[in-house]
């Protein structure tokens, strides 16, 4: 394999840079954002926006930045490195990740105008609403319906942990069309805020990933614009492509959390002394600082080398991004315990960030496609076969 693909040029250095920065910037408030669970998402859009940290991935003739997956995964990985906190990336994947990729797949090019300009420019934030009460992993099951009636289509069922909500602006929602059973009837339609018949709820608080609600939404015969359907139903595998970008962002996320814990545990073992000596001169925190840099690398190459499979820079693929988002759950949920290990007591103490980078890399092992249906993606996709769940 040629290295020099890992090599960032001088656009991607900068993206680093600016999101390092961006990142430092909120890292004070971190601590107090955990505690309340709640964040001025307002506010960090918009710095985001002034960091040139906004509509990554959109194309220029949207108004958005036209970077390619590999930008986006370094700016969310430096960006919650530097803020230690799980708000970082969130703030980052209302304007660039799977919402507005919905988007970007769409034929229907009057609702990407409508839409890309507003959301690259950070004056929009979008969701991606997909889980129902009944339904998780089986997408296909989904019972949120859509009835096209004339120039309104009229949207009836129920969302849960929808990432954003009730703050974002914008829903993009996977709803059942024309009663088609299974995956053939499954489209998407954007519903904005405030739409008739929406209803929005805060959500339930998660053991992490505090300042990020993860709300719920109700639609009681809820109208929208005939004009907002993004796809019709026959489209449910470029539909998925999309969340092959969370998929990398859970990684990249988890990439950049289990750094900062890496940081903070080399610098607390530089400064604590015990027995008269720095603890990092003790054979067993030698060995736990050795071992997380080789997980934290390791997951660096597999998230990058997801990244550069993207299609069209935009929409990595499949198997790869499902190995990097396996590998980088595990691998920071270990890294954040050992980086715990090293603090000691301090480890366990809420407020210091391992333990906070901790709980939330633990969501990522939920979000964007559980452990078990990662490994039965990458064993379908190896084997050439799939399971029958339903067998």
């Amino acid at each position: 394999m040629d290295i020099s693909a890992f090599e960032l040029n001088e656009n991607q250095r900068a993206i680093t840079e600016r999101a390092s920065t961006w990142g430092a910037s909120w890292a004070p408030m971190a601590t107090e954002i955990d505690r309340e669970d709640r964040a001025p998402t307002a506010d960090m859009v918009r710095s985001s926006g002034e960091a040139g940290l906004t509509g990554l991935t959109i194309p220029r003739e949207f108004g958005g930045r036209g970077g390619s997956a590999l930008d986006f995964a370094l700016a969310v990985e430096h960006a919650c490195r530097a803020m230690k906190s799980w708000m970082a990336g969130d703030i980052l994947f209302s304007t660039t990740c799977t919402g507005p990729s919905v988007l970007m797949i769409s034929d229907n090019e009057a609702v990407q105008r409508k839409y890309l300009p507003d959301i690259a420019a950070g004056r929009r934030t979008a969701a991606i609403a997909m889980t129902e009460p009944r339904h998780g992993s089986a997408v296909t099951d989904l019972e949120t319906t859509a009835e096209i009636r004339g120039d309104r289509i009229v949207i009836n069922g129920e969302k849960r942990f929808v990432t954003g909500c009730p703050e974002y602006d914008t829903y993009v929602t996977f709803v059942r069309l024309g009663g088609i059973p299974g995956a053939k009837g499954i489209g998407a339609v954007v519903v904005d805020k405030g739409a008739p018949g929406l209803e929005l709820g805060q959500g339930p608080r998660c053991m992490g990933s505090h300042g990020s609600p993860h709300g719920e939404l109700r639609f009681t015969d809820c109208e929208v614009p005939a004009e907002n359907l993004i796809t019709e139903p026959g489209n449910f595998g470029r539909l998925m492509q999309a969340f092959n970008m969370e998929r990398l962002y859970i990684s990249a996320l988890c990439l950049g959390l289990a750094q900062a814990a890496y940081d903070e545990a080399v610098a607390y073992s530089n400064e604590r002394t015990q027995f008269g000596r720095p603890v990092n001169e003790f054979q067993a925190v030698y060995h736990l600082i050795a071992e997380m840099y080789t997980q934290i690398e390791s997951t660096r190459y597999l998230t990058y080398k997801a990244a550069l499979t993207a299609e069209r820079g935009r929409f990595p693929r499949a198997l790869d991004v499902s190995v990097a988002k396996l590998q980088a759950a595990d691998a920071a949920r270990d890294v954040c315990w050992k980086a715990m290990q090293v603090l000691g007591g301090d480890g366990l103490v809420t407020g210091f960030p391992p333990e906070r980078c901790f709980r939330d890399v633990i969501v990522s092992s939920i979000a964007g496609g559980t452990i078990q249906i990662l490994k039965n993606t990458i064993a379908a996709d190896l084997l050439g076969k799939k399971l029958d769940q339903r067998g």
